[in-house]
């Protein structure tokens, strides 16, 4: 189903798309990451130091310390970027394009963009998720931090996503 609004010249098609499969899984997964966390941290809370890694250095080691009620902090980001995101993919219209959308590439670009903030949105949980567990290695001594692989393989991961997405948009303008 189509609607613009009249008042808007140069209105964006406002269609209703349904969700795919792989986007209602990427959903389910991201979800698992957020139970994943707190089931973790709830697990560990009692066999944890009460000084634990809160900052780590672009070579993986532990800068800083903080109390272990700033285990809960990435948790509670990650709840609200994913409630916000979840929110914000059922309007792509109101997303900024880097193309004109017209009637004839508006249900692509916006399934590609949905499924972009889906991704990321899942990618994001499960990086904080990872974070956590080794925030929680390192405090019980298990881990020496983030290991030097983890800035790249992070940037990777989200630019690499970004960037694929983009590449379709371009391809589907």
């Amino acid at each position: 189903m189509t609607k613009t609004p009249a008042a808007a010249p140069n209105a964006r098609p406002v269609l209703d798309l349904s969700r795919s499969s792989f986007e209602k899984t990427l959903d389910i997964f991201g979800a698992m990451g957020l139970l994943f966390m707190i089931a973790m941290i709830a697990f560990y809370w009692s066999s944890l130091p009460e000084r634990i890694p809160s900052h780590f250095g672009g070579s993986g080691r532990p800068e800083a310390w903080s109390g272990k009620s700033m285990l809960l902090v990435l948790p509670s980001i990650s709840a609200v970027l994913y409630t916000g995101l979840t929110v914000l993919s059922r309007y792509p219209h109101i997303y900024n394009y880097a193309w004109p959308i017209t009637p004839q590439n508006a249900a692509t670009q916006y399934r590609l963009a949905r499924q972009m903030v889906i991704v990321l949105k899942t990618e994001i949980v499960w990086i904080f998720a990872y974070l956590d567990w080794q925030t929680i290695q390192t405090a019980l001594g298990h881990a020496q931090g983030l290991g030097q692989a983890f800035l790249p393989i992070f940037l990777l991961i989200i630019f690499g996503s970004l960037g694929f997405y983009l590449y379709k948009g371009f391809q589907a303008r």
